[in-house]
């Protein structure tokens, strides 16, 4: 609603560093989601249009007290985004659920990415809907970028709040002030294991094994692993992938706390 939103423009400090702040995280985005990203280029720059995006497609909104995150994709559902950044075809079933499924855990990654930058603990999750005014309209505070991936291209739009969490204004910046408990434990290091559950094998097997045997459970691939966290047990569930060189896990799905 209009009437809640009192912000204005952002200065040009602010739009260059926002802009040079997105622009790296959809370059380290790319690089672990887009198989072109070895050859391909990515390229993001400012979107001077001011006012509201084609009606006809709704954009993925992720909003949470602290901010506004729309991303509009022109019209392509998930699978396109998928097939795009794997490159693949979806002349099988096997294909199209591939593809589904990057687009979604694609997608998802990129909206917790920008949220974690701009210090929001809890990432609301992408949903369809309706874009508010204040990230369509430059005099509200919103800012827009155009990021292109290959043959993909997404604008990533954000309100003021958001804006000012990613780049703090400089009398916010200089402030000191005093540390949250939820901040400043914000960066504390725990451990967390990805538990693959094998399954069970028959005793005999276990009883004269020797370095090169194959050792074969009765799990399938492609079950989830158990992500369990230092002091809380099991979290999450999700599936092992790799980031460049290092592992990495796609989370799948949370354990809720009974009450």
């Amino acid at each position: 609603m209009t009437q809640d939103v009192h912000f204005g423009w952002l200065g040009e400090s602010r739009r260059t560093a926002l802009l040079a702040l997105l622009a790296g995280l959809v370059d380290d985005w790319a690089r672990d989601w887009w198989v072109g990203a070895a050859e391909g280029v990515v390229e993001v720059h400012a979107d001077e249009q001011d006012g509201s995006q084609d009606k006809r497609n709704l954009p993925w909104m992720a909003t949470t007290d602290n901010g506004v995150l729309a991303v509009y994709a022109g019209g392509k559902d998930v699978d396109s985004i998928g097939r795009l950044l794997a490159n693949a075809s979806t002349t099988t079933d096997a294909d199209a659920e591939l593809a589904q499924r990057v687009g979604e855990d694609a997608m998802a990654d990129l909206a917790v990415r920008i949220q974690r930058r701009a210090g929001i603990g809890k990432a609301a999750q992408l949903a369809r809907d309706n874009a508010p005014l204040s990230v369509e309209h430059a005099r509200l505070g919103a800012f827009r970028a155009i990021a292109t991936i290959g043959r993909l291209q997404l604008t990533l739009a954000i309100d003021r709040g958001m804006a000012d969490r990613l780049a703090p204004p400089a009398a916010i910046a200089r402030e000191p002030g005093l540390l949250s408990r939820q901040a400043a434990i914000h960066t504390a290091p725990l451990r967390v294991q990805a538990v693959m559950d094998f399954g069970s094998v028959d005793l005999a097997h276990l009883s004269d094994l020797s370095v090169g045997e194959v050792l074969v459970g009765d799990r399938k691939l492609d079950e989830p692993l158990q992500i369990h966290v230092q002091g809380h047990g099991a979290v999450a569930t999700g599936y092992l992938r790799r980031s460049g060189e290092q592992r990495a896990v796609v989370l799948d799905g949370i354990h809720r706390e009974s009450p």
